[in-house]
């Protein structure tokens, strides 16, 4: 027999065993009990919560032949053909790799007109609905809106807020919560116990730290480290096959790294580094640890084994750092965390990083520019020296060139075309003062023809026009300045060339080029001149 993952083999197969999502098992039984289901519902939260065997049970339950309480009985030839996913009228369709308009025709448009095959309802099972494209959402619209009475739709996402309101205006709505650290020590001891393994209390707890609220997740985990068990669970096991960090360790690094011990801080992380852990795993531990310090500062239960060790030892660091400080750690190994994706050397980066967090004095020496004295100099004579010493004449303060002012065009005579002209300076002006681009572009620009519909900027070179209708977000800012300023004038802005003033007329007469003066001509030109003299 082909093996099947944890995660898959203890799915839930009823609603009395699907953990930490009671408020929506609750609703869906009584809907279920009282005949008052939807057509169309939208499971939405993080990953591994349960939307998918949610799903799988609400279809069983809708078609289930001996349904109980809104249970379903997980023996008849409905149930059993839907857990095992051959169901005819149970269609399940992934949305990451069948995300086109054509997919969605030809796997649900073109067949929900048809009756279901064997059950009493044809469900729908979309996953990650919110991959569909927007052309695939515009075909499924309308068949979600109005199904035939046989028709259920199901939709499951991670990201609602990519899931169109049109669609989600149609559904009945759900939110699937993360699991709580209890509910997930729960549910993998029983895993641990159907599967006939011997476990460590503190082990369980581990992974579902790791887990992070979801369930799928805790159990993907337990699988990887019960491929090497070699009887019972420990945390040591559960450390080495998830590559993590003992906390202890963590807590030795952050009280070293918090009192500026360069020492024991290179030696931790020296003994960190040969267990082939990497410098990004090193501050994510130590940002995991300072939320657990945080909360138990305050007194607040992470849940857990809550083990009197464990408790203490938290205790202990928490007291170290002081419960101010323990804020500006998180946020000072935040900003590492962000930083070291942009590090080409990341080992050395850490330990400058951590060797200079708190430092006494991580402020560079500032050194006073003071003339040299001699050392043989007395200090009667100090006064005499820096007296001879003439003073260097300071620099003339070099200042900014200014901001170009726009210089408006002469006043045409027209009201509307002079008020457009001093409004649209008054955009330029405002646009120069905060970008060099739009001085460089508008500062040679003008006003053009104005009228009901749109008011004409024209440029003197194409190469300026072209730059500027090219730069969307510049567009963008000349229309918002444009409209906090315009008054009645209208909000349409074209940008042309500007046209030549006079256009020379095919019948102009054109000017003969003077022929040279010889001859008597020339003699004339000659007394002309020398007449005075």
């Amino acid at each position: 027999m082909s093996h099947v993952a944890l995660y898959r083999k203890y799915r839930s197969q009823t609603f009395g065993d699907l953990v930490g999502q009671e408020h929506v098992v609750r609703t869906l039984q009584n809907s279920i009990k009282q005949g008052n289901f939807s057509h169309s519902y939208l499971f939405t939260g993080p990953r591994g919560t349960g939307k998918t065997s949610t799903a799988r049970l609400l279809a069983k339950a809708l078609n289930c032949e001996k349904s109980t309480n809104g249970e379903p009985c997980n023996e008849c030839e409905i149930c059993v053909s839907i857990t095992e996913g051959h169901c005819l009228d149970v269609i399940e369709m992934d949305a990451a790799s069948e995300a086109g308009v054509d997919d969605v025709r030809q796997r649900i448009v073109d067949v929900v007109e048809y009756r279901p095959a064997v059950a009493k309802l044809k469900v729908f099972i979309i996953d990650e609905v919110h991959d569909l494209s927007a052309k695939a959402f515009d075909a499924l619209l309308k068949t979600v809106e109005e199904p035939p009475a046989h028709i259920v739709f199901i939709l499951a996402t991670t990201e609602l807020h990519k899931v169109p309101p049109t669609i989600q205006s149609r559904c009945q709505k759900y939110q699937f919560n993360r699991a709580s650290l209890n509910d997930l020590i729960a549910r993998i001891e029983h895993v641990l116990q159907a599967e006939g393994f011997e476990y460590d209390a503190n082990a369980v707890a581990l992974i579902a730290k790791m887990a992070d609220g979801g369930f799928r997740d805790a159990l993907s985990l337990l699988e990887q480290t019960l491929i090497t068990v070699d009887g019972k669970l420990s945390v040591q096991h559960v450390i080495d096959q998830l590559g993590l960090i003992p906390d202890e360790v963590i807590d030795n690094l952050l009280i070293a790294t918090f009192h500026h011990e360069p020492a024991k801080i290179l030696e931790t992380t020296d003994s960190i580094f040969r267990t082939s852990r990497d410098p990004l795993s090193i501050l994510q531990g130590m940002l995991s640890r300072l939320a657990e310090l945080t909360r138990s500062n305050y007194g607040i239960q992470i849940g857990g084994t809550g083990e009197s060790t464990q408790e203490s030892a938290m205790k202990s660091t928490a007291t170290q750092i002081g419960a101010d400080n323990l804020i500006t750690f998180r946020e000072k190994v935040a900003y590492a965390i962000s930083d070291i994706k942009d590090v080409s050397l990341p080992r050395l980066w850490l330990e400058s990083v951590l060797l200079g967090m708190f430092a006494p004095n991580n402020q560079p020496r500032q050194i006073a520019a003071t003339p040299s004295v001699p050392a043989t100099v007395a200090p009667a004579q100090v006064i005499e020296h820096a007296v001879a010493q003439p003073a260097e004449p300071k620099p003339d303060a070099v200042s900014e060139p200014a901001t170009p002012r726009y210089e408006p065009a002469t006043p045409t005579g027209d009201p509307l075309t002079d008020q457009a002209q001093s409004i649209w300076g008054e955009v330029v002006n405002a646009l120069s003062a905060s970008s060099k681009t739009a001085a460089a572009r508008l500062q040679k620009t003008s006003v053009g023809a104005v009228n009901s519909e749109s008011v004409t900027i024209e440029f003197n070179l194409e190469m300026e026009r072209d730059r500027v209708v090219g730069a969307p977000k510049l567009v963008g800012a000349i229309q918002t300045e444009w409209n906090a300023r315009r008054g009645a004038l209208p909000e349409l802005l074209q940008f042309e060339l500007k046209k030549n003033d006079r256009v020379r007329a095919v019948d102009d007469p054109v000017s003969a080029v003077e022929l040279p003066a010889e001859g008597p001509r020339l003699a004339s030109l000659v007394e002309e001149v020398f007449k005075d003299f």
